[in-house]
This record gives C-alpha cells, sequence and structure tokens, in this order.
C-alpha cells in the first residue's frame, strides 16, 4: 500500500492523486490502497480503476461519479456508504461487502462477482448488466428502478430483497436460496420469477 496516494484520497483530492497515479505507473511502480480505511470522507471524481482496492474500507464515506474499471475490490467493505453515479466494470470482486449503505445511479456491468455480502442496503435507479456470481447473500436489501439484464447468481441465499418498479430481463436466480423476497410493480421479460419471490402491491391502503 503506498500511504502517499492514501494520503491524497483522504485530502479528497482528485487531480493529485490521479497525477500521483500515472507517476507511478510510468514507473513501473504498483498502485496499491489495500487495507486502506477510509472515513467520513466526501469523494468526488475518483478514478479508482486499475488500482488494488483488496480489504479497503469505505466507512460513513459518500462516493459521487467515482470508477472502479478493473479494479481489485476483494474483501473490501462500504459501510454505511453513499454512493451516488458510480461506475463498476470488470475487475475483482470476490468478498466484497455493502453494509447499510445507499447507492444511486450507479452500474455494475460486465463483472463477475464471487461471495458477496450485501446487506441493509438500498439501490435506487441502478444497472445491473452481465453480471454473474457462483455466490451472493443479501439480507433486507431494497432496489428501486433502474434495471438488470443477464443476472445469473449460482448460490447463496437472499431474504427480504425487494426489486421495485424496475424492469428485469434475462436472469437466473433458480440456484439461489430465496426467502421471503418481493417484486412489486417489475417487469420481468425472457425468464419466470423463481420460487421464493412473491409479488406485491405497490399501493397503499387508505382509511
Amino acid at each position: 500500500m503506498s500511504n502517499s496516494l492514501v494520503s491524497l484520497v483522504k485530502s479528497a483530492n482528485p487531480k493529485a492523486f490521479h497525477a500521483a497515479v500515472r507517476k507511478r505507473l510510468e514507473a513501473d511502480k504498483p498502485v496499491s490502497l489495500e487495507a486502506a480505511t477510509f472515513s467520513e470522507l466526501t469523494l468526488t471524481g475518483f478514478d479508482f480503476s486499475d488500482i488494488d482496492l483488496t480489504h479497503s474500507a469505505f466507512e460513513n464515506c459518500t462516493l459521487s461519479e467515482c470508477r472502479f474499471v478493473d479494479s481489485t475490490l476483494e474483501g473490501a467493505f462500504f459501510d454505511a456508504a453513499t454512493m451516488l453515479h458510480c461506475h463498476f466494470e470488470g475487475g475483482q470482486l470476490e468478498g466484497l461487502a455493502i453494509d447499510a449503505s445507499t447507492l444511486g445511479s450507479c452500474t455494475f456491468e460486465n463483472i463477475d462477482f464471487a461471495n458477496n455480502e450485501w446487506t441493509d442496503s438500498r439501490l435506487n435507479d441502478c444497472v445491473l448488466e452481465s453480471v454473474q456470481s457462483d455466490t451472493w447473500w443479501m439480507e433486507r436489501v431494497t432496489f428501486k428502478g433502474g434495471r438488470w439484464r443477464e443476472v445469473s447468481v449460482g448460490g447463496g441465499s437472499w431474504l427480504h430483497v425487494t426489486l421495485r418498479e424496475m424492469s428485469v430481463s434475462e436472469i437466473d436466480l433458480h440456484s439461489v436460496d430465496i426467502t421471503n423476497c418481493y417484486h412489486v410493480e417489475t417487469a420481468i421479460h425472457g425468464a419466470e420469477w423463481p420460487e421464493g419471490f412473491i409479488e406485491k402491491s405497490g399501493r397503499r391502503k387508505t382509511l
């Protein structure tokens, strides 16, 4: 891990951070933020692409317009984070954990998850496209708006997961242990809802 790079992230200065990353790459030096912990930061416009973030942690941070393309996020942890307009693509995401977080207008594309654990979180207007996972655990997670396309999960368990007002197509979740999960005003194409998903009305009772 480079302490100077960690300090530049903590200073919330993306230009200086990107310049330092370029210098390290030109000198054939490793670019690593492995095991770094970032707490209570507001990070805007950071590009973490191709950077090793193994076992890193973002705690109570707000990340806006950040990019994680071909990043190594094995064992990374987003705890009570807010992520807005962030983009995840490719990379290594085994053991990625998201807890008590809110994601808005984020995209996950061409990703192979493994042993991910997402809990107590909400994703608004997010896109999951060409996403595969051998095991994925989710509990008390709500997706609202956005879309899923070509999402395939080979195992794990989902409990109290809700898909609300979404477009869903070409999914395969039949190997997931699904319990008390709901779809609300969500259209599904090219697949059927797996056992464990229950249709729920989006209308509220009026007295």
